[in-house]
C-alpha cells in the first residue's frame, strides 16, 4: 500500500469518541436550526381611488402582512387566502401573487399577493391609503417592495393591463366565473352547497371548486398559448372517444375556454406503487394505439400538430432563441447548435420506425392521473397534441429524484414497450425508445420555449428553470450517442 493510500485510510479512520461528538454536533445543529418562515404580504386596493393599504411603524411604512410559522406552497391559494382572511377579517379574492423570493440564509420567504377590491374593504379600520406620489416619498421597511408596489400603482393609475396577464388575474373574472357555474348548475338540477373557491391560479391555468348536491364540481380555464390546445373541446372529444378513462365535462364555453368537470377524485401522485404505475402506463399506450384511428378527428377539434417533421423545423428556431438560451454556457449553446444536423437527423431516424405517430398527453406524471370509481382517470390535456408516443415517457427518461429506482423504471419501460409489439419487435422498440429520449427533451423544451414567451414578467420565473433543465438533457443525450457511435 503507498503512502497516499495509508494517508487517506488513516484519515478515513474515526475513533468511538470523535463519531459520539460528530453525532452529537449534528444533532444539535439539526435541533438549533432556525425553522423556515412565510410572510405572506397583500396589496389592498382602495374601492374607488388609485392607493393601496399600508401600516407604518417608527416611520416606516410596509404592506399588510400573515407571519406564519408553517410551510405554504405560493401556489396554494385555499391556504393562503384562509390565512390571509383570518388576518384581515373579511373574505377576499386573490387575483395573483405579485413577488416571490426565498432568502436561503434566514429561511425565510416573502410573498406579495394582490387582492380584487371587496365591499367588505370599507372594514378596514387601521392603516394608511398611500398613492404612487407617496409611495416615492415615504420609507419602505422592506425597500425591495417598493418596485412591485410601485408597479400595481401605475397600473392603477394608468389604467392599463399588461396584455398577457390572463383573464382568471384580472378584476371581475372570479365573479363572471361563479354566475357560469350557477347557470351550469341550475341547468344540470345541482344545488350549491359552498363558495366557489380558488385551488390552482398560476401563469398557464386557473382552476376552481365547488361542492355540490352532485358532488364535487370544478371550472378550469387554461392559457391559449399557441401550443396549447383548445382544451375543453379536446377534452369532451377524448370523453367520448375514452369514457372510463376522461373526466366526465358537464358544460364548456368555448369563447372563453371555460369547462366545467364533475369530481374525479384525488392525483394519485408520484409516489404511486410499481404495480399502480405499471397499470397507468398500460393504459396510456392502449389510449395512444386506439387513437391512431382517431388522429384526423383529433386534429381538427383542436390538438395540434407536432409530429417528428414538425419538430425538425423547430430546431433552428429553439438554438438561436437568445431569451430561451438565456440560462445555458457560452459552450452549452454553442453544443447545441452544432448538434442541430445530427438532431435533425435523429428525426428522420426515429420517424422510420413502423411506430404510428398518434395523440400524447404532453405533460404525463402521476399528478396528472386520478384513480375513481375502480378505474383511472387521466386529466390535465392542455400540452396535448399528435406526436411520436414515446415523448410521454419524461417521467422514465428524466427522473426527478437524485437516486432514481432504475429497476423500477426498466419494469415500467418494458410494460409500456410490450403494447407496441404489433407494430415493432421488442428489439426495435429498444432502438426506437433510445432515439426518442433525445427527442423528448427537444420536444418538451419546445414547449416551455412558447409556454415562457407568453407569460407575463411576473410569472416566468414559474417555470424559469424548464427550458434550460431540457437542453441540458439534450445535450447529455446526444452527447452520450456520439460517444457511443
Amino acid at each position: 500500500m503507498n503512502n497516499a493510500k495509508l494517508e487517506t485510510k488513516h484519515q478515513h479512520q474515526t475513533s468511538p469518541l470523535q463519531a459520539i461528538l460528530l453525532f452529537v454536533n449534528q444533532t444539535l445543529a439539526k435541533f438549533f436550526q432556525r425553522s423556515e418562515e412565510y410572510y405572506l404580504y397583500v396589496i389592498l386596493r382602495h374601492p374607488s381611488v388609485a392607493k393601496v393599504l399600508m401600516h407604518s411603524e417608527n416611520g416606516s411604512y410596509f404592506l399588510p402582512y400573515v407571519h406564519v410559522n408553517k410551510s405554504v406552497d405560493f401556489e396554494d391559494f385555499v391556504a393562503i387566502k384562509s390565512e390571509i382572511e383570518a388576518k384581515l377579517g373579511f373574505a377576499v379574492n386573490i387575483l395573483y401573487y405579485a413577488s416571490s423570493d426565498y432568502d436561503e440564509s434566514r429561511r425565510r420567504a416573502n410573498y406579495i399577493y394582490v387582492l380584487e377590491p371587496d365591499t367588505s374593504i370599507q372594514e378596514v379600520k387601521e392603516g394608511d391609503w398611500i398613492d404612487l406620489e407617496t409611495l416615492r416619498n415615504i420609507s419602505l421597511r422592506i425597500p425591495e417592495h417598493l418596485a412591485v408596489i410601485e408597479t400595481y400603482l401605475t397600473e392603477l393609475e394608468s389604467g392599463h393591463v399588461p396584455e398577457l396577464r390572463p383573464p382568471w388575474a384580472r378584476v371581475g373574472w372570479l365573479k363572471s366565473a361563479t354566475q357560469w357555474i350557477d347557470e351550469q348548475l341550475l341547468e344540470l338540477n345541482y344545488q350549491r352547497l359552498s363558495p366557489v373557491e380558488c385551488i390552482k391560479s398560476w401563469g398557464i391555468s386557473c382552476v376552481l371548486r365547488v361542492n355540490t348536491t352532485g358532488g364535487k364540481i370544478y371550472l378550469k380555464e387554461s392559457s391559449t398559448l399557441p401550443l396549447f390546445c383548445n382544451e375543453p373541446v379536446v377534452t369532451t372529444e377524448l370523453g367520448n372517444l375514452f369514457p372510463t378513462h376522461i373526466p366526465n365535462v358537464l358544460s364548456i364555453d368555448t369563447g372563453r375556454h371555460w369547462m366545467l368537470l364533475s369530481d374525479f377524485g384525488e392525483p394519485i401522485g408520484r409516489d404511486a406503487p410499481i404495480k399502480l404505475q405499471k397499470d397507468i402506463y398500460k393504459l396510456l399506450a392502449q389510449i395512444q394505439i386506439k387513437s391512431v384511428q382517431y388522429i384526423d378527428n383529433l386534429l381538427s377539434t383542436g390538438c395540434l400538430d407536432r409530429r417528428l417533421d414538425w419538430l425538425a423545423t423547430q430546431i433552428d428556431i429553439l438554438f438561436n432563441d437568445e431569451i430561451a438560451l438565456s440560462q445555458l454556457r457560452a459552450d452549452e449553446i454553442k453544443q447545441l447548435q452544432n448538434s442541430a444536423p445530427y438532431l435533425k437527423d435523429l428525426c428522420s431516424q426515429l420517424a422510420s420506425y413502423n411506430i404510428p405517430q398518434t395523440l400524447i398527453h404532453g405533460d404525463l406524471h402521476l399528478g396528472n392521473v386520478a384513480a375513481y370509481k375502480d378505474s383511472y382517470l387521466i386529466f390535465d390535456w392542455t400540452d396535448s397534441c399528435i406526436s411520436h408516443p414515446f415523448f410521454d415517457m419524461i417521467g422514465l427518461f428524466f427522473s426527478r429524484k437524485k437516486k432514481p429506482n432504475l429497476s423500477a423504471i426498466k419494469v415500467l419501460q418494458e410494460e409500456y414497450l410490450a403494447q407496441w409489439t404489433a407494430y415493432e419487435p421488442m428489439s426495435r422498440l429498444q432502438e426506437a425508445w433510445t432515439l426518442a429520449k433525445c427527442l423528448s427533451a427537444l420536444h418538451h423544451a419546445v414547449t416551455y420555449q412558447h409556454i415562457i414567451a407568453c407569460l407575463e414578467p411576473r410569472a416566468k420565473h414559474e417555470l424559469s428553470n424548464a427550458v434550460p433543465a431540457f437542453l441540458r438533457e439534450l445535450i447529455k443525450c446526444t452527447t452520450e450517442r456520439v460517444e457511443k457511435l
